[in-house]
């Protein structure tokens, strides 16, 4: 009965670790990031892709959220992009 009334969604649930980044260019702009596998902290730098064509930029971490259900998110997960690597790089 319990399955029934969930629809099949509970399966289509995601977590994810999330980090909103500020990019050197677009300085007041915000833009949220997927990571794995990165311990990452607020001020850190990072490379992501960005753009139709995803080219690699250097960006500040602004915010970390770790373990955040795709349910309560207003991004799809499907639409964020993964940020590539830790970089060292100063504005």
């Amino acid at each position: 009965m319990i399955h029934s009334l969930a629809g099949g969604e509970l399966k289509n649930e995601k977590i994810f670790n999330l980090a909103k980044l500020e990019f050197e260019d677009l300085q007041g702009q915000y833009f949220w990031y997927i990571f794995e596998n990165i311990k990452l902290e607020q001020g850190d730098f990072v490379l992501a892709p960005f753009g139709i064509i995803d080219n690699l930029k250097p960006a500040k971490v602004i915010k970390v959220e770790y373990n955040v259900n795709s349910k309560n998110f207003t991004i799809p997960y499907k639409r964020l992009k993964k940020i590539y690597k830790k970089y060292n790089f100063n504005y």
